[in-house]
């Protein structure tokens, strides 16, 4: 029986591993459009639109693939998917601090003027209170004013 060669795809995989994705239990070669799966007993099985599905896998290249996928999904596929995802993390994280800086809305401003104006209100009525002459300086400065030099 006549069996389809899987060393082109093994060869690519451990040379140019970011021609290979994973979409659901399928490993997918983007540029030629192969699609890849293990059955239950552990056998491959290429699907494409050529020819190239017309063969089966021997057994020993099935197992040889799976070895080859297993360690391609932890050298480069894991890694990958989490450099994805720290990469949309720091552009969360970017958006966020960047909307901290925005124009505020007129809203935002007529509120940020009542709470500035509160405090400042605040702020000035403690002062006065705080630093005023008790009443008995206040009647000896008026009397000073009142006595001839």
């Amino acid at each position: 029986m006549a069996y389809l060669d899987l060393s082109p795809m093994l060869q690519a995989m451990r040379v140019r591993p970011s021609e290979f994705e994973v979409q659901g239990a399928y490993l997918h070669h983007v540029p030629s459009r192969h699609l890849l799966n293990f059955d239950t007993s552990g056998n491959a099985r290429v699907h494409a639109r050529c020819d190239c599905a017309m063969l089966a896998v021997s057994r020993e290249q099935s197992e040889e693939m799976k070895a080859a996928m297993s360690a391609w999904k932890v050298v480069y596929w894991e890694p990958y998917l989490a450099r994805i995802a720290a990469e949309k993390r720091a552009a969360e994280i970017n958006r966020e601090f960047a909307s901290h800086f925005r124009p505020p809305t007129a809203w935002r401003r007529l509120l940020a003027r009542f709470r500035r104006g509160n405090r400042f209100a605040l702020r000035f009525e403690a002062e006065p209170r705080a630093a005023a002459p008790s009443q008995a300086a206040r009647s000896s400065v008026k009397q000073r004013e009142m006595m001839p030099n």
